[in-house]
């Protein structure tokens, strides 16, 4: 007995010692994900794949993201691309569901997809009401798992990318970018463009990309990131039911070749079809892990992000050798660079350059002062605080630190630059800004012969490290709830909205006024003077009141649209009284200088200068004009070059004067902030404020400026440009704000827009015509637009054309499908709802509802008039519109050898 009792206890205990691996085993694979924060969840699977939760319960939105580290770096040089058009065919079809499908589903549950990719790694987005979070994972995994990438779907897909290749060449700032990148790397793979180059993105094949995906696309390349309103539990096991049975990849890990030390510094020049040079600069610094990084961030916080910035203080304000010029470090997974970049004229390019590096070498010898330290910690902090109002931005954050970091906690970093002290902004900037390490380029236009030869290069820099230790200047029914309307006694409408959820406040001061009430003699002076408005007041320099902005991590701009104009101001919410004081001071005193003033002209004619140069941009600018005729939305939306050179400060200080009334004035707030209490300091601020004795604004305009009737034949405008692409469009007169035929019209454009719209299936998807192209509708408030744009190549344009009016004969001839219509419908109400999550967007919205006459219920019943559309009144608003006899067409771009125009059905 004794024996058998042993032998049974011998036998038992075998039997745990073998079964405990594998609960452990079992165990393992269905614990819980790790909190790692309060809803914040990561979760590896035993196949490597890593999934992070980030639970926003209440937000009623999420977006699910899958993160790939495949990225251009890993690409080898002949396949230079091959991510990209990955990313372009993974929603090209699976082996159950057809090309356009996947994003059908997504875009049908009113929500977004889309895709990009990076040096580093490629994501995979959808962003919709949170009830759908599953669908879209599902949607999602299918294309990143099961794409088949059909061969004759990639060939015509490879020329949709070239066309992309097209538009980013005729883009000036991205072609002096990639030469900056191709010179500061002399080996290392970022050197490379994402997109890869025409030949290498032609010679790509089907087994090339199955290839590429074998190496790459494997769970432990895997991080799915879900943020919003969700159970984190949930989310954890689909995803290990979807993606827990793959495996493993037995492969090495790919090597990246490390950059060398450069031992002398280098310039370039790139000549383009342009009329505005530009200029940039890139230095050598650190990964995104190294311990300098956060105070890369706060040193360049400093020295070149916004108006408070040394090098716009300086360059722009006090020498006025820059119409703008921005500072930043780009700190990816493998050393980076500190980059700058402005917009500058022929005859100061060579002392901005000079300035620019003056003052980033002065950073190596002298303390910033606490003042600019804490503004940048201030600032940087913002960024992080106002990228949490959107899941979008909060999974960006959380994706980005899990690659670069390997842990997506972002607390960690926010500590590290609050740490960050002027002795480190020394210590870092001795380390990197060295005369050696400097690469300097110049965009110019094609006829100009300048160059910067190697000698003068280095004189430059000499002069640059000696100025830098001689000069150390150092420097409520309503759609939104909780919102509270009030009516002060001189007039001023005040708008409050209560949202606590996030500690941030967006004010907007909206008057009548912009493009609709300017003529031929007056445009730009709305333009003009808005961008004056905050350069100053009397009791504050515009250095000062930059100052005080950065000073509070805020923003304070002017702006001007086509039917209000005013002030705009996004601050921390701590940061509210005083920002309402200093927006008191902005509105009632302006200064108004003509020192500022005259540094505005200059930018303002650089804009039109840069509006030329933009194809897109300048054929929209002669479309307006052809379709408007003589209403004042057909002139300029920049203004004129005539009004900008003579307009003067006194001038332009008596035109606000005139129309900016508080009779006349919105002042709408949304944040975490108190009604009653905004109220007090509005009276405070505002109460003894005016209005003129003279009647206010009524908004009408002159009868010779009554809204156009659609132009009685066709009206064709060619503009031939020395580019590689031509842009079309083709357009009606459309309806305004107020029409209940604007439902109808927005639902008819969003049938032929987006991903599974009509234009991207057949022009794009099906006949790889272009790679942008959209419809649009245009409401204003007397008149509007309704039209298509496309970008297209010179060999394709009749092609394109006749692609453009055969869809637009298929919706005036034929109604629209129910499920078009219902996808339509979704979209447009999840569009309005998403564009609803920050405070500065629902500050504006309530701002122009009220001015408009449109009620703060507007969202309701925007809503409600949308789902009550019907197939037979899309149909009747097309023929109502679509006029084929009635039509404006401009084209712009590069000439076409023989022109058969297609013509209207």
């Amino acid at each position: 007995m004794n024996r058998q009792h042993t032998e049974k206890r011998r036998q038992t205990l075998s039997l745990v010692f073998f079964l405990i691996p594998l609960m452990v085993l079992i165990m393992n694979s269905n614990a819980p994900a790790r909190e790692l924060a309060p809803h914040l969840f990561k979760k590896k699977l035993q196949n490597g794949l890593t999934t992070i939760v980030k639970e926003t319960p209440g937000t009623k939105v999420a977006t699910v993201q899958i993160w790939v580290k495949a990225g251009s770096v890993y690409e080898e040089p002949q396949e230079a691309g091959i991510t990209h058009v990955i990313e372009h065919m993974i929603f090209k079809g699976t082996p159950t569901h057809g090309p356009g499908k996947l994003a059908e589903m997504v875009e049908s549950a009113g929500g977004r997809i889309n895709a990009y990719t990076s040096y580093e790694y490629t994501v995979y987005h959808a962003t919709l009401s949170a009830r759908h979070w599953e669908m879209s994972l599902e949607v999602l995994t299918d294309a990143v798992l099961n794409s088949t990438f059909d061969p004759e779907e990639l060939e015509r897909e490879k020329k949709v990318v070239l066309e992309e290749v097209g538009m980013r060449n005729d883009r000036p700032d991205i072609r002096l970018f990639q030469e900056l990148m191709a010179e500061a790397y002399q080996v290392h793979p970022y050197r490379r463009p994402v997109i890869g180059s025409v030949e290498t993105i032609s010679a790509i094949t089907r087994d090339d990309i199955l290839s590429y995906m074998n190496t790459h696309y494997h769970p432990d390349n895997f991080t799915v990131v879900v943020v919003g309103d969700v159970e984190a539990g949930e989310v954890v096991t689909r995803v290990n039911e979807l993606m827990g049975k793959l495996s493993r990849s037995e492969g090495k890990a790919p090597t990246l070749p490390a950059e060398p030390v450069r031992e002398r510094p280098a310039s370039f020049t790139v000549k383009a079809d342009i009329n505005q040079p530009q200029m940039a600069v890139a230095i050598p610094i650190s990964r995104f892990a190294s311990p300098d990084t956060p105070v890369l961030d706060v040193l360049a916080q400093i020295v070149g992000q916004g108006e408070a910035s040394r090098l716009y203080r300086v360059l722009r304000d006090e020498k006025q050798m820059v119409y703008s010029i921005h500072g930043s470090a780009f700190t990816p997974h493998d050393p980076g660079v500190f980059e700058v970049s402005a917009v500058v004229d022929r005859d100061k390019m060579v002392s901005a350059l000079e300035e620019t590096l003056a003052q980033l070498f002065r950073l190596k010898h002298f303390p910033v002062t606490e003042k600019e330290l804490e503004r940048a910690k201030h600032n940087l902090e913002s960024d992080f605080v106002f990228n949490l109002e959107r899941v979008e931005g909060q999974a960006r954050t959380l994706g980005s630190f899990e690659f670069l970091a390997g842990d997506p906690r972002e607390t960690e970093y926010l500590a590290k630059v609050r740490n960050v002290t002027g002795k480190d902004i020394i210590r870092v900037a001795r380390s990197y800004f060295q005369a050696s390490q400097v690469t300097a380029g110049f965009l110019i236009p094609e006829k100009d012969d300048f160059a910067l030869e190697q000698g003068e290069l280095e004189a430059l820099i000499a002069r640059a490290e000696a100025s830098a230790i001689q000069d150390h200047t150092l420097v409520t029914d309503s759609y939104l709830s909780g919102m509270h309307r009030f009516k002060l006694d001189n007039g001023i409408t005040l708008l409050v909205r209560e949202d606590p959820t996030v500690p941030t406040v967006g004010i907007r001061a909206v008057f009548p006024g912009g493009l609709r009430f300017e003529t031929p003699a007056t445009n730009g002076t709305f333009a003009f003077a808005s961008e004056l408005l905050v350069k100053g007041t009397e009791t504050m320099s515009a250095r000062e009141l930059a100052v005080a902005v950065a000073d509070m991590a805020g923003s304070l701009s002017g702006f001007n649209g086509k039917n209000t104009f005013g002030l705009k101001g996004d601050f921390l919410a701590r940061f509210t009284e005083p920002a309402l004081v200093l927006i008191r001071d902005v509105l009632r005193t302006p200064l108004f200088s003509e020192e500022e003033a005259e540094k505005i002209r200059s930018e303002l004619l650089a804009q039109l200068k840069q509006q030329d140069d933009s194809l897109t941009a300048l054929a929209f600018k002669e479309f307006n004009s052809l379709l408007f005729n003589s209403h004042p939305y057909g002139l300029n939306s920049i203004g004129s070059e005539a009004v900008f050179r003579s307009s003067s400060a006194t001038g332009l200080r008596d035109f606000y004067s005139r129309h900016s009334r508080p009779d006349q004035l919105v002042l709408a707030i949304s944040g975490a902030v108190e009604a009653e209490v905004i109220l007090a300091k509005v009276k405070a601020l505002f109460g003894d404020w005016k209005a003129p004795v003279e009647a206010g604004s009524t908004g009408a305009i002159a009868e010779g400026l009554l809204p156009p009737e659609p132009p009685a034949e066709p009206k064709v405008v060619t503009i031939n440009r020395d580019k590689e692409q031509v842009h079309l469009i083709i357009g009606f007169v459309g309806t305004t704000l107020s029409n209940p035929d604007r439902f109808g019209l927005e639902l008819l454009d969003t049938i032929l827009s987006g991903q599974s719209g009509r234009l991207f299936i057949e022009l794009r998807d099906k006949q790889s015509l272009a790679y942008s192209l959209s419809s649009f509708s245009l409401l204003g408030l007397d008149t509007g637009a309704f039209g298509i744009y496309i970008g297209t190549s010179p060999d394709k344009r009749d092609q394109a054309l006749a692609g453009i009016w055969e869809e637009l004969r298929r919706v005036q001839e034929e109604e629209v499908s129910p499920e078009e219509l219902e996808r339509a419908k979704s979209i447009l109400i999840s569009q309005y709802e998403l564009g609803m999550q920050t405070h500065s967007a629902q500050a504006l919205d309530m701002a122009l509802n009220e001015t408009y006459g449109l009620g703060q219920d507007y969202g309701n019943r925007y809503i409600e008039e949308i789902t009550k559309v019907d197939r037979a009144q899309i149909l009747a608003i097309a023929k109502r519109y679509i006029l084929p006899e009635r039509y404006v067409m401009v084209e712009v771009g590069a000439a076409s050898s023989e022109k058969n125009t297609p013509q209207p059905w």
